[in-house]
Parts: C-alpha cells; structure tokens; sequence
C-alpha cells in the first residue's frame, strides 16, 4: 500500500502529495535512519501510584531562562497555586536554555532534570507544563520527555492568551460537573487518498468503537455524532455543509471531545508571502480542494468546544519545527531520482534558518474563554503511518498487506471520555511509540550482534523494509504533542481514581456518611485506628479536601500512606456506586 500525506497546498488545497509515494520509497528511510536512542528515565505511572493523582505523580514546569520565562511563571501564577494546592507540595519548576537540539536535551534529562529533585525518583514530575513557544522552549525537548510523563505546553503570542487559557481552566473545575462528554468525529472526505485511507482506517473503525464501547458502558459518552459519514465522499458544497455542522455542534458541545481528520495547510504553490503568513496559516485545517480554511479567526470569536478537548489529525496540526524529521529521507529521495514527489515535499518544509513554531488555530482555540482546555496535534508531517503497519499484527487493510491501527488513538479518546487528565489521555499515543521505538532498537541490536551492515546487502529485504517502516512510525507518532495543561481534564462527572472532588464538593460529606463505605482493616494497624471507625473516615476527609500532604496526614493517624490511599479509593468507588442507586442508573468504572 503506497504512503500518502495529510498535507495540502495553502492557496489551492490540492494535496502537496496527491498520487502518494510507493512502498519502496518508505523503504529509503533505512539508509536515513539511524538507531533510536534507548530510553533509560522511566517513572511515569509508578506502581505504587495512580496515574491521574497529583500527589502520586506530582506536577511541574519548565520555563525558558531570563525574563521571559519570568514573565510566563506570572502568567500562570494561579494555576500553579492550584495544582501545589492539590498535590500537597510546591511545584518543581526547571528553567532551560532556549532552542536545545536533541543532544543538548539528551544532557540535560541525564544531568539537571534529575539534580533538581536530589535524583528522587518519587520527586519526579510526572505531569510537565511547558512555558513558550518552541523558540523558547523546543519541541525537542517536549517530545523526548513526553516519553515517560504527561507533558503539556502553552505557548500563546502575549500574555492575554496564556492568562485567559488559566482563568478558563479554573473556571471550569470550580463549575458543576457536566454528565458527560459528547463525541464527535470529523474526516474531512474531500475525495483524496489520503482522507480516503484515514476515514477507512482510522475513522471509521474509532466511531464504531465508541458505539460498540458504549454499549458496554467503557466509553461513556453523553452523545456519539458523526459529522457527513453518511455520506460519500463529497467537494464543495458538501464539504462545507459538512464544516458548518462541524463548528455548530462543537458550539454546543461544553466538555466535548473532537476528533478530525483532514490535510493541513502547506505552503502555497508560490510559498509563503512571509514568516507572518506562514505562522498564520500553515497547520489549518483544509476543508476540501475547492472549500476553505478553517483558521485561528473561526474559532477565536465564537464557542468552540467550550471546556472540551480536540484530537487533530492534519500535518503541522499543532505546529513547525525548525526541521522536519523526515527531511534526510526525502533529501535521499531527491538524490535518488524521485525528484517531482520528493521535491514537493521538501518544497513544504521549513527552510534552513526559520525559526519554529506553535500553530495559530490551536493557539487561538485554547486563548478562546469558551475554548477547549486542551488540543492533541501534529508538529511535522502527519502520514499513513499513524494508522498503518506493514508489520505482523493488527486488522488487516485492503491493498499491500497493511494493517490497520486505529486503536493507537481509540485509547486517546476513550481515557478522555473517562474523565481522565488530559497528560494521561495523550499518553496513550506515547505508549505505542515505546513499543515501536524498542522494536527498532532490538533489530539495530540484533543486525550488530550478526554482523549485518544497514543498507547494505547483507541485509535481507523483509528485514529492511521493516525497519524502515518502524522508523517512519517512531517519527510520526513521536511528533504528536499535547497543547494545554496536562493536568487539565473535561469537567464531566466521571471521576477515575486519583482525582479528587472539588474542595467544596468534599467539604459537604460528613464523617457518618464515610464509614460505611471503609474497607476491613488490614492486618497489624495501630490499635487505636482499629477500634475507632471514625477515625478512618476523618482521615479520608482529610486527603479529600486536601487539608495537608497524604504522607503527612497518614503518618498523623499512624498509617502507612499507601493503606490510606486504599481507604480513599475504596471510599471513592463505594460511594459513586451508591450515589447511582439514587437514581436507579449504574456506573462503569
């Protein structure tokens, strides 16, 4: 099955890359690549933590160095009080030189991100809010440390952006709970291959997932809505009847979740008019060859997924970076022979000196109070290999023996219709890149253990092609970033374990209430724990309303702080189950 590109020309919207690339050009990428580093700074989601609790995981920062930085630390001065307040302990905040490459991030997860902590494993954060635009702060750096934690950037143009994106996510954890999040789904079938594949392999198997899902009670969306998949493929007209359905439900939808999928916005034929432009427009959202652009002006005046989330699937969806990961590649293409195709693309990269950058549709989404808290997107070129592997495994796809997986972003979606932070739910997509990325590193291992020279023809063509395909897919996936707090989360009433309710909602339950719902008691507690029920419950209260530390509230009552915890978890699940009995309705973790 031939490689096509979710990119299209700025001017025109005909895709950058109509006819796509064949197999065997994919397979150029082997002599490009080179070995991924192994990952060896692992902590997130440690065993004796939930993945969604702030006191378990902690939260923190990394600002640039000098005043801006300073600047930004003022900006989101509240958040951060907000997120010490519930993970009982300050924020660690690191300060970074600006535009470090890989190798410069390399050093400094090895050296200054663990001196930091005193080289405490449990003092890592394992929720990462990034300050700045990736001039300041790069991509790189986002992307190697998005491996293990839950890291979030935002990176608006002035300081009315980064303070309105705070006051709204305050906003909504202080507001009531909305029952639950509405679905959407939004491919973009302007009739090219690349959408084509996209609404076969991915989009389609993710909205019948989430039916199927629901049914059973693990994807508990409010509303499933698919917008124009009834309909076959379509330009014009269609297409942007298609676009205003799209805008007028995420107008309606508070604490939604929108998944789209269509080509973004490339340079034009005759190139950006200037860096402004380019900053402006490149990452749109292309409605159809013969439609429009949807840009930071259409959703910056309007309500658009208020209090939601949005996953967009585009090229540059999320931003640029100052070079593109595949640029070897198709340099090696262009060398090679394949010059109108590769050059097409090399044509839409950045250039050698430009600086890189954040989108302006994302950007202006989440600076919008009646915004989304956080959009999932793409800072490079965005292709087939999201969603497809030439490798063993997975659902097979008409046409080259691909399979289709679709589930690397159905796992996205259903972790946010769960109530789950929106560091955790971006997660999911950072799990299949260490698969991948340990597959590539174990045949680079093996091949040395053999003696077998890549690219060479001591190397059999099936191992080749695999490892060229690995590598695309470690590229494409790795460049998916978070923008938005990453500790944010919709403001739905589905609560997983490790979030705790509000400070007013727990400062309503009374002792009595508790006690009923505590486990047995495990064997060897303090006797005076073991003859005092309301004990238990008072020290429950405490870690709900968050009157001090876990660790510090359990070592008060004479308990080991991972007992308490059970009792909070055990109190938590007891009690949803019981609030459901209220009104007869049942409730699937």
């Amino acid at each position: 099955m031939d490689l096509h590109l979710f990119l299209a020309h700025a001017d025109d919207h005909a895709p950058v890359l109509g006819e796509g690339l064949p197999r065997s050009a994919a397979e150029e990428a082997s002599a490009a690549a080179v070995a991924p580093p192994r990952n060896k700074h692992k902590h997130l989601a440690r065993p004796e933590g939930l993945s969604d609790s702030l006191p378990d995981q902690r939260w923190g920062i990394v600002a640039p160095k000098g005043p801006a930085g300073d600047r930004l630390l003022r900006c989101v001065a509240p958040l951060r009080k907000r997120r010490e307040e519930e993970q009982g302990a300050e924020a660690v905040v690191y300060r970074v030189d600006p535009g470090m490459d890989l190798g410069a991030v390399t050093s400094w997860l090895q050296g200054e991100y663990w001196d930091a902590v005193g080289r405490r494993v449990e003092d890592l954060p394992g929720f990462v809010l990034v300050l700045g635009g990736p001039e300041l702060v790069s991509w790189d750096l986002q992307q190697q440390l998005g491996a293990d934690a839950c890291v979030g950037r935002l990176a608006f143009e002035d300081d009315g952006g980064y303070e309105a994106y705070v006051d709204k996510v305050l906003r909504w954890e202080r507001a009531p709970p909305i029952e639950g999040a509405r679905a959407l789904f939004h491919a973009v079938r302007d009739g090219s291959r690349a959408t084509s594949l996209g609404y076969d392999h991915l989009m389609r198997p993710s909205i019948e997932t989430a039916r199927r899902h629901a049914r059973r009670g693990l994807f508990p969306a409010a509303e499933i809505v698919e917008i124009g998949g009834d309909e076959p493929p379509g330009v014009g007209g269609d297409l942007m009847a298609h676009a205003a359905a799209a805008l007028r439900e995420a107008e309606r939808s508070h604490a939604g979740v929108l998944f789209s999928l269509s080509h973004g916005a490339g340079a034009p034929r005759a190139g950006w008019r200037s860096l402004v432009d380019q900053h402006a427009r490149q990452g749109a959202m292309v409605l159809g060859a013969s439609g429009e652009l949807l840009t930071a002006s259409d959703v910056a005046g309007r309500p658009f997924l208020p209090g939601g989330a949005w996953l967009f699937f585009a090229c540059f969806g999320a931003g640029t970076p100052a070079q593109s990961a595949y640029y070897p590649w198709l340099d090696r293409l262009h060398k090679l022979g394949w010059s109108s195709s590769a050059e097409r693309v090399l044509t839409a990269l950045p250039k050698g000196g430009e600086p890189p950058f954040a989108a302006a549709l994302p950007q202006a989404a989440l600076a919008n109070p009646d915004g989304p808290l956080g959009v999932i997107g793409h800072v490079d070129l965005a292709w087939t290999w999201s969603f497809l592997d030439h490798g063993p495994g997975g659902v097979h796809a008409e046409g080259g023996g691909a399979s289709a997986r679709p589930e690397r972003f159905q796992g996205v979606l259903r972790a946010l219709a769960n109530g789950h932070r929106l560091g955790v739910a971006h997660h999911q997509l950072a799990r299949f890149f260490r698969t991948v990325s340990t597959e590539l590193s174990t045949l680079y291992d093996e091949g040395a253990r053999l003696g077998l020279a890549v690219d060479t023809d001591a190397e059999d063509e099936p191992r080749r092609a695999r490892r060229a395909g690995l590598w695309m897919q470690r590229q494409d996936l790795c460049a998916y970033v978070l923008l938005g707090d990453p500790a944010a989360r919709l403001p739905i009433a589905r609560r997983p374990p490790g979030i705790a309710p509000s400070r007013d909602d727990a400062s309503k339950v009374r002792i009595a209430d508790v006690v009923g719902f505590l486990p047995d008691l495990a064997p060897g507690e303090p006797p005076a724990v073991a003859r005092d029920p309301a004990r238990r419950a008072e020290a429950v209260l405490e870690v709900l309303r968050r009157d001090e530390d876990a660790r510090a509230i359990a070592a008060r009552h004479g308990v080991t702080e991972a007992e308490l915890r059970r009792w909070v978890d055990v109190f938590v699940e007891a009690g949803r189950a019981a609030v459901a009995k209220l009104d007869g309705s049942t409730t699937d973790r």
